[in-house]
């Protein structure tokens, strides 16, 4: 009977992210076109409602979630989609998955300097 403790694994970690991103962009850019694209042009709605919900602590949640999370599924789909056409990038998941950490930190620092 084989008794090793299998290697521990970063993927649930990035197919969370992953996930979440999906599902972020699907259920919230629809809705961000609508406002940003057509209700904000047309006068519908001030920009400084929008400016004001922004300065708000749930404002700033939300444009870190529809920021970092989409992201992490561009990048995982990057990285994904290399290793399908066969571009094997020499340390791959640190390069991408360490741009996508570095992305998440600046957005984290430029939306609390808000």
């Amino acid at each position: 009977m084989n008794k090793e403790t299998p290697k521990r694994s970063n993927e649930p970690v990035v197919w969370l992210l992953f996930g979440a991103g999906g599902a972020i962009s699907a259920v919230f850019f629809p809705v961000l076109v609508l406002i940003l694209g057509f209700l904000l042009p047309f006068g519908i709605v001030s920009p400084d409602n929008i400016i004001a919900f922004a300065h708000t602590w749930i404002g700033k949640l939300a444009i870190l979630a529809l920021l970092i999370f989409p992201t992490w599924c561009g990048i995982h789909r990057i990285h994904l989609g290399l290793h399908d056409f066969k571009v094997h990038v020499p340390a791959g998941g640190v390069i991408f998955y360490g741009l996508a950490v570095l992305y998440s930190v600046l957005t984290i620092c430029a939306v609390i300097a808000l």
